[in-house]
């Protein structure tokens, strides 16, 4: 049995685990203390890719960095914070433009339109769009960085499906909680608070369970289990999968499942 969660650490990796134990501290640190943000996560994001060996540790590195920009994004999206909440979920992170005819490229402004970005105003705006839109096209280089993670974790095959899964539902529930804000035109924290404090009790439970409200037990569940990796090499976390030799070759075996959080699917 080759069991991904019991991956044989080479000196290589074993020299490499520094900096993976590393940033999994300072990314608890900071979530604990509620600083993080898009771009600290991104930032993290990157480096992590930037790591050349890729045991166990490493994928349970980015499966803790998504569950770090699923807890922002849900916070987000709970108070009312469209943009930011957004941003993780559909915005690019970089749309670039480039003219059909050749010459230099040049970035979208990621929040406004391409009209207030080239002063397209006035009745002449349509036209110009029009005569604009016809000599460029455009090329998404950053997407945004919720469903980036879920590719590459999809597609390195290391993570359990039931994680994965859960990672696609919370999704889906920070996009439904803005909905549902948007839907009650509610548009700040502030005024959640005022329309929750002049609801009944049952109003306020039914919004409630509108929200994501996500917690980080997850999130420490996978931090717990990348330290243990670390320090128990034949340690199987139930975030990865496993993969078992068989008269066919490789199949792979899920784990333990991974319960859903609040106001998550089981």
């Amino acid at each position: 049995m080759i069991a991904r969660g019991a991956y044989r650490q080479t000196e290589d990796v074993c020299s490499f685990m520094g900096p993976v134990v590393r940033m999994n501290a300072a990314i608890e640190c900071e979530v604990a203390a509620g600083i993080t943000n898009e771009s600290v996560i991104e930032g993290w994001w990157s480096r992590a890719r930037s790591f050349e060996a890729q045991g166990p540790d490493y994928w349970l590195l980015l499966a803790r960095l998504a569950e770090a920009a699923l807890l922002c994004a849900g916070n987000y999206a709970d108070n009312c914070e469209y943009e930011y909440a957004g941003d993780f979920l559909v915005n690019p992170r970089e749309i670039l433009f480039h003219p059909r005819a050749g010459g230099g490229s040049m970035a979208k402004n990621r929040h406004g339109s391409l009209s207030s970005q080239f002063g397209f105003s006035g009745s002449s705006r349509l036209r110009s769009m029009k005569k604009f839109s016809a000599g460029v096209f455009l090329e998404v280089t950053q997407p945004p960085l919720l469903p980036l993670m879920t590719q590459v974790l999809k597609e390195s095959e290391w993570i359990a499906t039931e994680y994965l899964q859960r990672l696609e539902a919370a999704q889906r529930r920070i996009a439904d909680t803005l909905a549902f804000l948007a839907a009650w035109r509610v548009w700040d924290a502030v005024d959640l608070l005022r329309r929750m404090h002049a609801s009944t009790a049952e109003e306020r439970r039914f919004v409630e369970s509108r929200l994501c409200r996500f917690d980080t037990g997850i999130f420490d569940r996978i931090g717990a289990d990348l330290r243990r990796s670390v320090e128990e090499p034949g340690f199987r976390s139930p975030f990865l999968t496993v993969l078992v030799a068989s008269e066919t070759g490789l199949r792979r075996l899920p784990p333990p499942a991974v319960h859903a959080g609040p106001g998550l699917p089981e």
